[in-house]
């Protein structure tokens, strides 16, 4: 009973979240990625209405089988009530070969410095497409907000904050985003 939809969307998302933690990072050749997912936001990205952890975690064998051509041997377990893939090194060297975002490259490699200012992401995202919002905001965690108006070459919205130690970023979805700036 799986949604392809709902599964594109998932292995998507973990493709883009660990191609963004190899550019921050670095990539470590024999290296497994782990990230962390809460209920709410796989029901958003798998197009479903779980209630429940156990249930979900049924489901998302379903997925492990659906990505297993990419992400090969994916581990899915609950920790401390969410969500953790482990992504072998093997779906890691497909994922560092196969993903390919400039625009992320450039950003990270200039939010990496940490002496960026707002005018230098805006040049970034100019460089990119000159149809993009940037939008102050009022939120104890940040104080832009910058995404592309076309979602399909960029789907997440970059938040960031500029204080004493430097600049910071989040990158997030608009669930997430919508999510936080409803709390």
């Amino acid at each position: 009973m799986s949604n392809k939809t709902g599964f594109f969307n998932l292995e998507e998302n973990i493709n883009s979240t660990i191609y963004e933690g190899l550019l921050k990072l670095g990539y470590q050749n024999n290296e497994s990625f782990s990230i962390y997912y809460d209920l709410d936001l796989l029901n958003h990205l798998l197009q479903t209405a779980f209630e429940s952890n156990e249930l979900c975690l049924g489901y998302l064998q379903e997925f492990k089988a659906y990505a297993k051509k990419h992400l090969f041997d994916i581990e899915i377990s609950l920790e401390r009530n969410r969500f953790k893939f482990t992504v072998s090194k093997d779906g890691i060297e497909y994922i560092y070969k196969h993903e390919n975002n400039p625009f992320l490259q450039e950003l990270i490699q200039t939010v990496n410095t940490h002496s960026f200012h707002l005018e230098d992401i805006l040049a970034i995202f100019k460089r990119y497409s000159g149809d993009y919002v940037c939008e102050e905001i009022d939120n104890d965690e940040f104080q832009y907000v910058l995404y592309f108006k076309n979602n399909r070459f960029d789907r997440f919205k970059y938040c960031f904050t500029f204080d004493e130690m430097g600049g910071y970023y989040h990158r997030l979805l608009d669930f997430s985003y919508n999510k936080i700036m409803n709390e």
